[in-house]
């Protein structure tokens, strides 16, 4: 945990750096969604999302944090918390080298958390008006702690693919598949796609619907399912 705060520290040393360059400024997307239900049946849904990008000068930096909470008929059944920081430095025309630090928590997945610290290296394999790809490589290092004690430290690799598809002028297109495994035991590994579509409204507004699929597919209890399936539509805010 120390080292994942350690890190995103590091993320943000531009912003105090660069404040004062107005056209190298912090791009912000944010999303938010809640939904409730009653009757024969309560539930209720929040989910929030929150990006801030910033390219200066060949160095790029991303921040995400992510939360899921739900509720059925006064029963938690849902609680998650993602947190993610980038840092990628452009090395030779589109490769690109990054160090990234990843947090997970999830209280029905059968860890108090996991932080995977990672570097690597990573191509822009396209950018267009329309559409733009990235591709990563990376090595890194696990740390989880289970629900039901215990916990493990391993080494591992991934690889991730972004895509982005301005499909009209108001409609726009974004996957992301990630692939994470244990390089000791290369039978445990993690799936994620992320598949959203987002319509503006204005330049500001948007709205937003997403499929986000994950998958391990070893989990630490015989009673946890290997796949969370979350799908929602949210509103958007871009400054």
């Amino acid at each position: 945990m120390r080292k994942h705060i350690a890190f995103l520290s590091i993320c943000l040393f531009p912003v105090i750096s660069f404040g004062e360059e107005s056209n190298n400024r912090w791009k912000i997307h944010a999303e938010l969604s809640y939904v409730k239900t009653s009757g024969n049946s309560e539930t209720e849904t929040f989910a929030s999302k929150i990006e801030g990008n910033r390219d200066y000068n060949g160095t790029r930096v991303k921040l995400k944090g992510e939360f899921l909470y739900g509720k059925a008929d006064k029963r938690e059944n849902t609680n998650k918390l993602n947190l993610s920081g980038r840092l990628e430095r452009v090395v030779l025309n589109k490769f690109f080298g990054f160090l990234q630090d990843d947090y997970y928590r999830d209280k029905f997945s059968g860890y108090d958390y996991r932080n995977v610290l990672s570097a690597g290296l990573g191509y822009d394999i396209f950018k267009t008006e329309k559409h733009k790809l990235k591709g990563m490589g990376s090595l890194g290092y696990a740390t989880e702690k289970y629900k039901n004690g215990g916990s493990e430290d391993y080494p591992t690799g991934g690889v991730n693919l972004d895509y982005v598809w301005d499909i009209q002028e108001n409609l726009r297109f974004k996957q992301e598949l990630k692939y994470e495994t244990d390089l000791q035991k290369t039978d445990v590994y993690f799936l994620n796609s992320n598949t959203a579509f987002e319509v503006k409204i204005n330049s500001n507004l948007s709205l937003g619907t997403g499929l986000k699929i994950a998958y391990q597919n070893k989990p630490p209890s015989q009673n946890i399912k290997k796949t969370d399936t979350t799908f929602l539509t949210s509103l958007i805010i871009d400054f």
